[in-house]
């Protein structure tokens, strides 16, 4: 059971530190650097950059959501059962199918901005519609980040309530 939940525990934090690490420094570090060396070919660059990092993190997203499904599983059947093992189950299977969304389908809506951009080089002087777009998928896409990283932090303090309780 030690490591049925040292394991949950590692995969949880390189979930959420995966998260944090990305979210709150390379994305932000990342477009502001070349966008401010290169303008708009620079914010293209970061979001074509930005957009590999992800997809290489979400391998590592869906993997640690098994392994942490799959610990909470066994961890149900154990005796004693842990307490609240339920709503962590949920909890993780809805961080999941979060992270499937935004893997799977706003990555293919951004795809396909960045195609109409390209498709578009011409007209590379009214960037405006394809900024907006761009702009509204990376704020939804922030903010399912945001919403899984309030998940696996919920997980966090369920944790941590556990050892105190």
């Amino acid at each position: 059971m030690v490591a049925l939940r040292c394991l949950y525990l590692i995969a949880l934090v390189f979930w959420v530190g995966g998260m944090v690490a990305l979210g709150a420094l390379a994305a932000p570090a990342m477009f502001d650097v070349l966008e401010l060396h290169h303008g708009v070919g620079g914010r293209l660059e970061a979001g074509d950059i930005f957009e590999e990092m992800l997809r290489r993190f979400r391998f590592f997203e869906y993997g640690s959501a098994t392994i942490i499904l799959g610990c909470l599983t066994a961890l149900s059947y154990s005796v004693p059962r842990p307490r609240a093992i339920g709503i962590r189950i949920v909890t993780v299977a809805a961080m999941l199918s979060l992270s499937l969304y935004a893997g799977l389908g706003i990555t293919g809506q951004i795809e396909a901005v960045q195609a109409e951009i390209q498709n578009n080089v011409a007209s590379v002087g009214d960037t405006g519609q394809f900024s907006d777009r761009f702009d509204t998928l990376y704020t939804r896409t922030t903010s399912l980040l945001l919403l899984n990283l309030a998940g696996g932090l919920s997980l966090i303090y369920w944790e941590a309530r556990a050892r105190v309780a």
